[in-house]
């Protein structure tokens, strides 16, 4: 019987197939004829001995980059969990000091009050004189603390050639430190206490070559802003390697940060050392 319409063939069994031009010619990974002779070319994979040669080269110049950031990696991992003890570096390298200059801007808010500045008063070998003004900004009922504050530095007996200038404004933005021969400000209270030990080093002692002490520093800083909420955590990841003091066992840059930050609390007891806290009363 014949069909009553013919269809047309959709799938050509018998039909050539276009090979597509690989780099490499593969055998049949379908044939199961383990006893007929293989009519395959030999695969030939060898490249040209000087592309090999510069792929040999390329190969490892990456792999010296991956082990330099892989070392770098482990140095920036090593933050979260660090003894300082064991990772500081001694360094003979001293830091470039900074001539004493005759006159510094300080703009300060009256919320933020630059404490650390009756230590180099104190200890200064050069007199420094301390002048301040009170912005009309200021509101009247902060004005008495400011006061209070400015008198409370050490009366100089000899002719000061040194001249800070405190200026109180009410504003919301960081601390500034100005002087004539610099074109920006230096702003933030980290910030200014990193170049405030250049001038007085022995006021502030400051390693800038250790960078344990700048990771700490960085905490100084989150603290100045940080919610109530978050204050707990960050001093007790501030104070988790100290003894006597905050970083190796030794007053420096990292204790003035921290007590000029506290200092603004009004429960400061609440998150830092008592021991530590009365120490610094004393020093500052």
């Amino acid at each position: 019987m014949s069909a009553m319409y013919s269809m047309k063939n959709i799938i050509t069994h018998d039909g050539d197939i276009i090979l597509p031009k690989c780099m490499y010619r593969m055998k049949n990974l379908y044939n199961f004829d383990t006893t007929a002779e293989s009519t395959e070319e030999e695969i030939d994979i060898n490249m040209p001995s000087k592309e090999m040669a510069d792929l040999e080269v390329r190969q490892d110049q990456l792999l010296k980059k991956l082990d330099i950031l892989y070392d770098r990696i482990k140095t920036i991992s090593s933050f979260c969990n660090v003894d300082p003890a064991k990772v500081s570096r001694p360094s003979n390298k001293k830091p470039a000091l900074i001539d004493i200059p005759e006159e510094l801007v300080l703009v300060y808010s009256p919320d933020c009050l630059p404490w650390f500045l009756r230590k180099i008063v104190k200890e200064s070998s050069h007199p420094v004189n301390v002048s301040w003004h009170i912005h009309s900004s200021v509101p009247t009922e902060k004005v008495p603390k400011i006061q209070a504050f400015v008198k409370s530095f050490p009366k100089q007996e000899h002719a000061s050639k040194v001249t800070i200038r405190l200026i109180f404004k009410n504003v919301s933005a960081d601390p500034e430190l100005k002087w004539s021969s610099l074109d920006l400000p230096i702003i933030g209270n980290v910030n200014i206490l990193r170049y405030v030990s250049l001038v007085y080093p022995s006021v502030i002692p400051y390693d800038s070559d250790d960078y344990n002490v700048d990771n700490l520093l960085d905490i100084c800083h989150l603290l100045e802003r940080t919610p109530e909420k978050c204050k707990e955590t960050l001093t007790k990841k501030l104070f988790s390697q100290s003894k006597n003091w905050i970083y190796n066992n030794e007053f420096s840059i990292v204790d003035v940060a921290a007590y000029n930050v506290l200092k603004q609390w009004q429960n400061s007891s609440k998150y830092a050392p008592k021991d530590w806290l009365v120490k610094c009363d004393k020093l500052f």
